[in-house]
């Protein structure tokens, strides 16, 4: 159990397997946290043992609860996260997907924010979009109502249907009707989804993004056929703090700051 303190307890609920090089990464991100109440849980269905990866952060202080269920067919993506809000401390939940990027304030952002209420999202998030035709693609993009995999809810306020995906869609409607704050685009540098060809959705799933609303139409049609390039897209004008935001993404494996997984702790 973590220290007393006068914040809640925040349970980063993480479901992996056989990906440690970027689970590792999403772990340095749960380690530099600076809400300082926190713990991991990661339920691992797959073949590697993560143990040797996690040792080094748990001997700097992080509070990880590492629980190994083998494969099974039967339990698909939404019962794994089940399963780790059943394994958690927590009043408070938050979904830690191991290939995303999440800035140090993730956390305390959204629990300064969530008052009353049974759940706190991020409509606008950062995309990274490692793509065969475009290269590399960092751009803002919005969900519509919330995206999915930035709920932050209280611990009994969702359960997840047993989908291979699309789980996270589902408790964010239930959250809806219990009350949901959703954040605007100004904490969008909070969180960055990554596409590296290994995720859930394709590639075009992410791309889609630049041209979910009507208003994006001209400025995409424009980028993609008139300019020929992506990045000409209104989306890729960043403010300072999405800039910094992906720096540090960029940075993390320019330095391998992973060797030193202790150096983040706050």
């Amino acid at each position: 159990m973590p220290t007393p303190s006068a914040e809640p307890l925040v349970s980063c609920l993480m479901v992996t397997r056989d990906r440690p090089h970027l689970a590792e990464r999403a772990v340095h991100c749960f380690a530099r946290q600076t809400w300082q109440c926190r713990e991991l849980v990661i339920i691992d269905d797959g073949d590697v043992d993560y143990s040797a990866m996690l040792a080094p952060f748990q001997a700097a202080g992080a509070l990880i609860r590492y629980v190994r269920i083998g494969s099974r067919p039967d339990v698909l993506l939404g019962e794994l996260r089940n399963l780790a809000i059943d394994a958690a401390d927590g009043e408070w939940c938050l979904q830690w997907d191991d290939d995303e990027w999440y800035d140090v304030e993730r956390i305390a952002v959204q629990m300064a924010h969530r008052g009353d209420h049974a759940a706190v999202a991020l409509r606008w998030t950062l995309m990274s979009v490692e793509s065969a035709e475009h290269g590399r693609l960092a751009f803002r993009a919005d969900a519509g109502i919330a995206t999915p995999g930035t709920v932050l809810h209280r611990r009994d306020a969702a359960r997840y249907p047993n989908l291979r995906r699309g789980e996270d869609s589902a408790v964010l409607r239930q959250l809806r009707a219990h009350g949901l704050v959703v954040l605007g685009s100004e904490w969008s540098h909070l969180f960055v989804r990554c596409f590296h060809g290994d995720n859930t959705w394709d590639e075009a799933h992410f791309l889609q993004r630049l041209r979910r609303r009507p208003v994006d139409w001209p400025s995409y049609a424009a980028a993609r056929w008139w300019h020929r390039d992506l990045r000409r897209h209104r989306a890729f004008r960043l403010n300072v703090d999405e800039q910094a935001c992906l720096a540090a993404l960029d940075r993390y494996w320019v330095d391998q700051t992973v060797a030193q997984p202790g150096a983040g702790l706050p």
